[in-house]
């Protein structure tokens, strides 16, 4: 009676291919991730290797190292977020009105601005530079093609586009490792310390402008500029700085994973204690519209919070409880979209189908995905088929649907609806 055959583990497979740098790339194309997380215990005995030390080299430091800020470079940066300010100032001097255009350049340039000024630290890579323009002019001309007539759908463009031009800030910095799942969950953990940066710089420029303010009202003088200049100027300058803060500094790092495993645990009873509540008030879900905002609010902040948790740590550094814990919030949270979709298709069909509606239908929808692909790889992960690792990979091969959705958001759907 013939036995049959397992397949040998991947360290396995690592361990006898020690000597065989063609069959290693090989082992490493079949699972990325995987391997990253084993070659290290795998090459136990062989760490004074040339080999061994090459593949470190290869997976354990970023591709892309930001150069220090010389002079030069720090005169750019201010040129850079000067230039940016101005752009903001315009409808001061002219007869635009300001309501509708901050409604879109408020994310359109300051973000413009970033990925010029991280094109320059390395080095204006031409066909990345020249696409990256050629994107945000096309952004500018679109919107200003929308009729303002259409405030609907306007305002749902404006809300939309923040989300648009991050995924193709994202595509920027990855330059050829954009089909790559390791540099799109690299991506991702940069996002996770650029919005702690960017909050940081946030309050520390409010406290600033506050104090200004105190110290020139004691002394009588007016303030208004205060908030019409440094404001608005900072207020085009943090993305830069942020983006730059988190491609030279650790110092979000560990910030990011760590917050995200302080609030998990209060997200979960949040999560349970918002079903409790909703299987008693059903119809608020159903009938109102600031309840399912409330919701879609929270399914944003369990997602990114579950994102940062999973991105922000290795495989050895995972702890039973923490991943517990990561994994009944998407449980619930799938539960949760899952009675959202609901809610919402019950609305179009009980009101018809409108921009808003359609919008946060598309939202929940891709969001719904994201989940069920993450809830997959944890439970995978439970029953010993899976590692953390796959569920990273599987979460980078995901992030495109948010750029297709995003894209048409912005793109499409106000064309489709007119109003």
């Amino acid at each position: 009676m013939s036995m049959k055959e397992t397949k040998p583990s991947m360290e396995t497979r690592i361990r006898e291919a020690t000597g065989q740098p063609e069959k290693l790339e090989e082992i490493y194309r079949d699972d990325p991730g995987k391997f990253q997380s084993l070659y290290c215990e795998a090459f136990s005995d062989n760490k004074d290797s040339v080999l061994f030390r090459a593949w470190q080299a290869r997976l354990d430091y970023s591709t892309v190292k930001t150069r220090t800020l010389s002079n030069s470079d720090l005169l750019i940066m201010l040129v850079i977020c000067l230039c940016a300010g101005s752009i903001l100032k315009i409808p001061d001097h002219t007869a635009i009105n300001y309501d509708d255009y901050l409604g879109w350049m408020i994310s359109l340039v300051p973000l413009s601005a970033m990925f010029m000024f991280t094109m320059h630290m390395r080095g204006w890579p031409r066909m990345r530079t020249l696409i990256g323009a050629a994107i945000s002019t096309f952004m500018a001309v679109a919107i200003l093609l929308l009729p303002k007539e259409w405030p609907d759908v306007y305002t749902l463009t404006c809300l939309n586009l923040p989300f648009l031009l991050w995924s193709l800030y994202g595509l920027s910095r990855l330059g050829d490792d954009w089909r790559s799942s390791k540099g799109r969950i690299e991506f991702l953990r940069f996002s996770g310390e650029f919005i702690i940066h960017s909050g940081l710089f946030f309050l520390g420029g409010g406290i600033l402008l506050l104090l200004t303010f105190g110290l020139f009202d004691l002394l009588n003088v007016p303030t208004s500029w205060i908030l019409e200049y440094p404001g608005v100027y900072g207020l085009a300058s943090i993305p830069l700085v942020a983006a730059w803060a988190t491609d030279t500094y650790s110092a979000a790092r560990k910030l990011v994973p760590l917050l995200a495993r302080i609030f998990s645990p209060l997200l979960l009873v949040l999560i349970f204690s918002y079903m409790g509540a909703m299987a008693l008030n059903a119809n608020e879900l159903f009938q109102d519209r600031s309840t399912l905002l409330t919701y879609n609010i929270l399914l944003l902040t369990v997602l990114a919070t579950a994102i940062f948790t999973l991105t922000g740590r290795g495989e050895k550094e995972s702890g039973k409880l923490a991943t517990a814990v990561i994994s009944l919030m998407v449980a619930g949270t799938i539960f949760l979209d899952l009675v959202g979709i609901s809610a919402i298709g019950w609305r179009i069909f009980e009101y018809g189908i409108t921009a808003n509606r359609l919008t946060v239908l598309g939202s929940n929808l891709v969001v719904f995905g994201n989940l069920t692909v993450m809830g997959i790889g944890y439970l995978n992960y439970h029953k010993g088929s899976g590692t953390l690792g796959d569920i990273e990979s599987a979460l980078g091969k995901y992030l495109p649907a948010y750029l297709i959705w995003t894209g048409f958001s912005v793109l499409i759907l106000p064309w489709m609806f007119r109003y």
